[in-house]
């Protein structure tokens, strides 16, 4: 099943995609946050032209478990829902954009540009998290609808 992901921040949304198969990620992009509707164009676009199966909303979380915009991406998930032909699940992103960050500064990628990369990397992981549980629950065998 091949999965597109979505870190939805204040400014802009990193999107990554996955292979049908579920075993490779890659970062894509990063699109502008306007709205919720505006974002759900968009995304139906990329469904679209990419045949993605499926959309993965990154959920924040402090590391606590507290939510923190929660509302606002509650908010692009129910328009999502309402806009694509394809399901869309959510999944928890802490660490991720933390993580994407330690990631672009260990490769020598210049701050200037790690921005740029920032959001597609952190979606990017959050999909490789995700897809690596469904793995495990399924024990390691193709998970593919």
């Amino acid at each position: 099943m091949r999965w597109l992901a979505l870190d939805v921040g204040t400014k802009r949304v990193g999107v990554a995609l996955s292979d049908s198969e579920e075993r490779v990620v890659t970062p894509q992009m990063a699109i502008p946050f306007g709205s919720p509707q505006e974002l759900a164009q968009r995304v139906a676009k990329l469904v679209q032209s990419w045949n993605v199966e499926a959309v993965l909303v990154g959920v924040p979380t402090t590391r606590s478990g507290q939510s923190r915009g929660e509302a606002r991406v509650r908010q692009v998930v129910a328009v999502l829902t309402q806009v694509l032909p394809v399901p869309v699940t959510t999944w928890d992103e802490r660490g991720t954009t933390q993580e994407a960050e330690a990631l672009l500064a260990e490769s020598g990628v210049p701050a200037r540009k790690r921005r740029e990369k920032l959001d597609a990397l952190a979606a990017a992981l959050l999909l490789e998290s995700f897809l690596a549980l469904r793995r495990e629950r399924t024990g390691g065998s193709g998970v593919g609808g």
